[in-house]
């Protein structure tokens, strides 16, 4: 009875339909450490990688997102924490540099608790302290001096908070990545289509890796290839209303009329948690009203759409968004809304099986433009839609654009081939704003 698992039914024609499974057992993979249950490695995989932030990657090889414990850190969004994303093709080639690998990587782990029986969130830190736990070397890296070290030896020194889960030497001294990368290429060779795999591993003291396949699902890439599509060439740059050069998924949506926009900064200026609790229902009432309209929806916001901390981003759920066509996350390093790349996630899977097109945008990434003036300055028709939320129109923009822009409609192409996205005014296709 979830909202969410009710909306992604009714999309199927599934909504009349009996659900006939109430639970499903699964055992859990893993072993005991202390008064906790978890497996050293876990997380999703897939054959092919759509997130290939470098020429360099091969996006036929393969993807892994790799956690500390249990793999549920691997796909959900999980607020400050992020999983080790490598790139089977090469996987010492990180979108992180320096320092921020650290500030990007996995902070709290999923374990389950043998004594009081439930399932907890703990900081890593706390897991392993006061019993050094197996294989730390190649799991951590440390802080020293202001930089990152791997381990030399398996007897680590040095304070257990200057830790960080980088798998570094796992990657680097076993053979996982090769492990698992064998398992995507028979995978997808026996189904004839690309999949991606949940899985858990385990690396003993002579660095031997056993690796448990527990899913395997066929893994639907969207792309251009064939169709004739591209992104067009000598866009006047008053037509253009954003770029970017980190397309994750292929296509094309046309006739774009509404845009639901969250200005990143004002959000993060935002003074109480309750508005922006309350800006999740904002957006799941304009779904609901706007789904009714002629022409499609984009929603546009900062950080993390369905993370569970609101200050990451904005707090929705899929049902909030299932109307929409584009989804859009917005980082602005200065209000401190960095998007963790959705791709790999359960939220990220839900959007492309939906037809929704997901893009990150970097306003601050010289290589993108965003015309920030077209989205704040617009005409706002959020008080004509929901005269009772009119309080949030200084944070929520509701954009008609051929209203706004004198008949013309929003369209977006995106090219995972050549991670380029762009999204620009329709001036072919005039809409009828009678």
């Amino acid at each position: 009875m979830n909202p969410d698992a009710l909306a992604y039914r009714y999309r199927r024609g599934l909504g009349e339909g009996d659900e006939q499974m109430a639970v499903l057992v699964q055992r859990v993979s893993g072993m005991p450490y202390k008064q906790f249950f978890f497996p050293s490695l876990a997380g999703v995989a897939f054959s092919r990688n759509l997130f290939a932030w470098t020429n360099r990657i091969d996006p036929k090889k393969g993807m892994i997102r790799l956690v500390f414990g249990l793999g549920t850190r691997a796909v959900n969004r999980v607020s400050g924490d992020y999983p080790r994303m490598i790139a089977v093709s090469h996987p010492n080639i990180r979108p992180e540099i320096g320092m921020e690998v650290a500030k990007y990587s996995q902070r709290m782990v999923d374990i389950l608790n043998l004594e009081e029986k439930t399932f907890e969130s703990r900081s890593f830190v706390e897991v392993i302290r006061g019993d050094k736990y197996p294989t730390l070397n190649l799991l951590t890296s440390e802080i020293a001096d202001g930089y990152l070290r791997d381990w030399f030896t398996t007897s680590l020194g040095g304070s257990e908070k200057n830790l960080v889960l980088t798998f570094n030497n796992l990657i680097n001294r076993t053979n996982t990545v090769n492990i698992i990368g064998e398992i995507l290429s028979r995978l997808e060779e026996a189904w004839e289509q690309p999949v991606d795999i949940e899985f858990t591993a385990y690396v003993d003291g002579e660095s031997n890796v056993r690796v448990n396949l527990l899913q395997c699902r066929s893994l639907r890439v969207p792309t251009l290839a064939g169709t004739g599509i591209s992104i067009p060439e000598g866009l006047p740059r008053e037509q253009i209303l954003f770029r970017s050069n980190r397309a994750i998924n292929a296509g094309m949506v046309g006739d774009i009329r509404y845009i639901i926009y969250i200005d990143p900064r004002k959000y993060a200026k935002v003074a109480t948690i309750n508005t922006k609790r309350a800006l999740g229902r904002v957006i799941g009432n304009l779904n609901s009203q706007l789904r009714h309209k002629e022409g499609k929806v984009m929603s546009m916001g900062p950080g993390r759409w369905g993370s569970n901390n609101i200050d990451l981003g904005v707090n929705v759920g899929y049902a909030d968004i299932d109307g929409t066509a584009v989804l859009v996350e917005i980082a602005r390093e200065e209000a401190g809304h960095i998007p963790e790349v959705s791709y790999g996630t359960h939220f990220f899977q839900d959007l492309v099986e939906s037809d929704i097109l997901y893009l990150p945008v970097y306003p601050d990434d010289d290589a993108t433009d965003f015309n920030t003036e077209f989205f704040t300055r617009s005409p706002n028709i959020l008080r004509d839609l929901l005269p009772e939320l009119s309080n949030l129109e200084d944070i929520v923009q509701v954009i008609d654009v051929p209203m706004a822009t004198g008949g013309a409609v929003a369209k977006v192409i995106a090219d995972p081939d050549t991670r380029n996205a762009v999204c620009f005014l329709d001036k072919s296709r005039l809409a009828n704003t009678n």
